[in-house]
């Protein structure tokens, strides 16, 4: 098979490699799509040579285990990335991202960016037959956002502010609506991004979270990173209001405490999803409850997958991208 591989000089390198073999408790699929996520541009310089980045994917099965019983070739899926052991109290309660054991396709050997990949059936997900290939690997970003949105306590009524209209951000603000808020808001400095959020519904789009009207809102999702932001957003909250942070930042985050404590705020921080999350977006986009397309950006070729990341990392399109191996 064709894949996307790591370089010494943190670029990418398409090569053949071995077909992947299921074993007993796995499924191989040939990958449908698999998206380029904002931690795939942070992991990249950092990966060593060989490996095999992307989690973002889903595909038709074209080889089942001998022990993977219910399984049938022919079958789309989305794969939750999240290997974990299956049997710790976080795992049976679908936390799967806090077992002590996880790991992530695509951070490892093996990840989306070829043409199959080997996956457990625990992780497997079938999608209604009706459903475009091309949805498959939305479903991971769409669980991002549908827990940043339940961390939020989003519900009937809320007006909600939404800080960033990248890719978790998009996928935080069609939920926001699902759930009934009231006037969804998004902040961000680029004109492209801002578009984006008015094609999937955002009431209102700001160059800036400091442009947000004070003590308006009684949810914050802040969906970048960086570390000024959980300061910034605290003046838009009324009282007693909720700031999650779905935004990964490595840096060190200060903020002073004062307004956050005569408000009583509650601030949370969000990370992936659980499997009913999983579950809870693919019936969305099997009954048409949620309508992705407007998240879809440009489609690249393996052989283009550094064009991909450039365009990730530039800001340069609107909507998710994705590399078809």
């Amino acid at each position: 098979m064709r894949a996307a591989v790591t370089t010494a000089d943190q670029g990418f390198e398409v090569i053949e490699l071995s077909d992947p073999t299921p074993e007993p408790d796995q499924l191989v699929i040939r990958v449908a799509g698999c998206g380029v996520c904002g931690s795939d541009i942070k992991a990249q310089p950092y990966a060593p040579a060989g490996m095999v980045l992307g989690h973002e994917f889903g595909g038709e099965i074209v080889a089942v285990g001998s022990e993977s019983n219910g399984w049938r070739t022919g079958t789309n899926i989305a794969v939750l990335p999240v290997i974990s052991c299956g049997s710790c109290r976080y795992c049976e309660a679908g936390a799967v991202s806090h077992c002590a054991g996880s790991s992530y396709i695509g951070m490892g050997p093996q990840g989306g960016f070829a043409e199959f990949v080997a996956v457990p059936t625990r992780h497997a997900f079938e999608l209604p037959a009706e459903l475009p290939t091309n949805f498959s690997p939305l479903v991971e970003p769409f669980a991002v956002g549908l827990h940043g949105v339940h961390s939020a306590e989003i519900g009937p009524g809320d007006d909600v502010l939404i800080v960033g209209a990248g890719g978790v951000g998009l996928t935080t603000l069609v939920w926001a609506l699902q759930k009934g808020a009231a006037r969804v808001t998004v902040a961000d400095p680029d004109p492209q991004r801002r578009e984006s959020a008015i094609a999937a519904g955002a009431t209102e789009v700001l160059p800036s979270v400091a442009d947000a009207e004070p003590a308006a809102y009684e949810a914050v999702v802040e969906c970048v990173g960086l570390p000024e932001l959980l300061q910034a957003s605290q003046p838009a909250l009324r009282p007693r209001g909720r700031l999650v942070v779905s935004g990964a930042c490595s840096e060190q985050t200060t903020i002073e405490p004062i307004t956050a404590l005569l408000k009583e705020l509650t601030i949370r921080y969000s990370v992936a999803y659980t499997t009913d999350e999983f579950r809870e977006v693919i019936a969305a986009f099997g009954t048409g409850k949620v309508d992705p397309t407007t998240t879809i950006g440009p489609t690249f070729g393996l052989d283009r997958i550094a064009d991909a990341f450039a365009a990730v990392r530039g800001g340069q399109v609107q909507g998710r991208v994705s590399v078809t191996p």
